[in-house]
């Protein structure tokens, strides 16, 4: 599992009730979901509370290509949310929570790291599939914490690559991954 943030701009999450619908701070940002093809990482900044130990660092923060909380379970498929906020205030630190059905091999069922977000242009916050293990069917949930106050909160339903063979096979051929 690999979270991804923008290189210049990382954003944050939680979880709750998997069966709402998202939500978010809409006097502080706006948000938009979704599914993206994978880029390549320019680099990686330690997060000790990841499945990978860490989250990568993107060359630019990518548009969502796919607007839909249903997200394919497949190598190159990248899902989560991007946000702008309203000013160009910076918000820090903001921790970042995705809580999810049991990693296969480990158990793992919730990640978390600290960041910044806000300032000029968009962040994202998103989770890219890199192993088996991590394509597990189910509710995700990605959410974001500043000074202890929900800035969003969007449940994701991850489905076998088969069920959205557009969305799984979109990437194929993509020069960014």
């Amino acid at each position: 599992m690999r979270f991804l943030a923008a290189a210049l701009i990382l954003l944050a999450l939680p979880a709750q009730a998997a069966e709402d619908g998202p939500s978010f701070d809409s006097e502080v940002l706006s948000i938009k979901f979704g599914a993206f093809c994978k880029l390549v990482s320019v680099g990686e900044v330690p997060a000790p509370e990841t499945h990978a130990q860490k989250i990568d660092l993107l060359p630019e923060t990518p548009e969502i290509r796919w607007e839909t909380r249903v997200i394919p379970a497949a190598p190159g498929i990248s899902f989560g949310v991007r946000t702008q906020t309203h000013s160009d205030d910076v918000l820090s630190p903001v921790l970042i929570e995705l809580i999810h059905p049991p990693f296969t091999s480990s158990g793992q069922n919730a990640q978390r790291y600290v960041t910044v977000l806000g300032g000029e242009g968009p962040s994202i916050n998103a989770y890219s599939f890199d192993l088996m293990e991590e394509m597990v069917p189910g509710e995700w949930i990605l959410s974001a914490y500043h000074n202890g106050e929900m800035l969003y909160r969007v449940p994701f339903h991850v489905v076998p690559a088969e069920e959205l063979p557009q969305i799984a096979g979109g990437c194929e051929g993509y020069m960014g991954a």
